[in-house]
């Protein structure tokens, strides 16, 4: 893909003619290990961008699965990819500030004013109203915890649930929304009402849905249920094996166990796809800790680097923290600041007298984080 980093465009290609494929080169770069979503995430842009059919998209996975790093890595491509200039008005925000909870009323014109103030910053200072209406058109709109707003709380109606769902679903058929925003006409600024028709946004929701995994794993295990959970061998990175149960959500999701949860069947027919996240296995996590841009050890490498410092790690010593980080099945990528974190911490405050500090070349230092460090500091906190 022809990149956008210097503001010039050059000569552009046909958006038809960037394909899927080349959509998920450009996301891989910036998400690991969730391969399966970001295909789904590559032909909903695919769709919304060549403008032929909707692509809204549901993300559903656990905390530290990526479901923002997918939205945000999808910003970034808008904003590094020259044809994408025309859609790189787009927002994240947080579902429950699109319901007045007093009034129980929907409230489109918080989304748009979100949707309004990227527009600016992409037009430019003195936007025209035709300009904003038609950079708001084309936004990419991505709702976060969206599951906080299902229409049961705890085995009772949740009205502001049904409110929020009922609004979103309006927009995402496609609605005129009346929008008053202060334009340019001239050299004249005034205020007026803009027509934004949503039918051309993209949508991307998101949740965690901890509830739902409950949900389906209570019904999985029921005695008569007919299902069972797979078991798999698991080899450790210091070669013990040993044999666990594995649940995952997507081998066992109906669309019946949405609905149960709470979700409006109306308002889930207006995704394209319902995406689960995988949880992220220590493989993965391993791969995110070496190499992911956040990092929490390349982090670490750059602390390190200010002080004169080399900081290394074994590739043994990588997996543990991985495997370590893999126990916590809720928090995913997460979990890998937390283990890193209790390795690290004591080192970055005092390095100079940690007795595996070593001279090198150039009056540098060489800090090694070796499997028996790993080993200490997760027996000191129950690994």
């Amino acid at each position: 893909m022809k990149t956008d980093n210097d503001g010039s465009t050059g000569a552009l290609r046909e958006l038809e003619t960037i394909t899927p494929p080349e959509i998920f080169s450009e996301l891989e770069k910036g998400v690991l290990g969730q391969g399966a979503a970001l295909r789904y995430a590559s032909v909903a842009v695919y769709k919304h961008t060549t403008g032929k059919v909707p692509g809204n998209i549901l993300l559903i996975g656990n905390s530290g699965t990526g479901k923002t790093t997918i939205m945000n890595n999808i910003q970034r491509m808008y904003h590094e990819v020259a044809e994408y200039r025309p859609f790189r008005a787009m927002t994240i925000i947080n579902a429950n500030l699109l319901v007045d909870a007093e009034r129980l009323e929907f409230q489109p014109a918080r989304l748009l004013t979100a949707v309004e103030q990227r527009a600016r910053a992409l037009v430019g200072e003195r936007p025209t109203a035709a300009e904003l209406k038609a950079t708001m058109e084309r936004a990419t709109v991505c709702i976060d915890e969206i599951d906080k707003m299902s229409s049961i709380v705890a085995g009772k109606p949740n009205a502001i649930g049904v409110v929020l769902q009922q609004g979103l679903l309006t927009l995402m058929e496609g609605e005129v929304v009346a929008h008053r925003a202060h334009v340019w006409e001239g050299e004249v600024e005034r205020e007026t009402v803009i027509p934004i028709d949503t039918k051309h946004m993209m949508f991307i929701c998101g949740g965690a849905f901890e509830g739902l995994y409950d949900q389906v794993y209570l019904r999985v295990v029921k005695p008569g249920s007919g299902e069972k959970l797979k078991s798999q061998a698991i080899q450790t990175a210091d070669g013990q094996v040993r044999i666990e149960s594995h649940f995952a959500l997507g081998d066992y999701l109906k669309p019946e166990d949405l609905f149960e949860y709470g979700m409006v069947p109306q308002f889930m027919a207006r995704f394209d796809d319902v995406v689960l996240l995988r949880d992220l296995d220590a493989r993965v996590l391993k791969e995110i800790l070496l190499k992911s841009v956040d990092s929490p050890f390349l982090r670490s490498k750059r602390y390190f680097d200010v002080l004169g410092i080399d900081l290394e790690i074994e590739d043994v010593a990588a997996a543990m923290i991985a495997e370590e980080a893999a126990k916590s099945t809720r928090t995913g990528a997460r979990a890998l600041r937390a283990v890193f974190g209790r390795i690290v911490n004591r080192l970055e405050f005092d390095p100079w007298s940690f007795e595996g500090l070593e001279e090198t070349v150039g009056g540098r230092r060489r800090l090694l984080i070796s499997r028996d460090m790993v080993r200490r500091a997760t027996a000191r906190n129950g690994g």
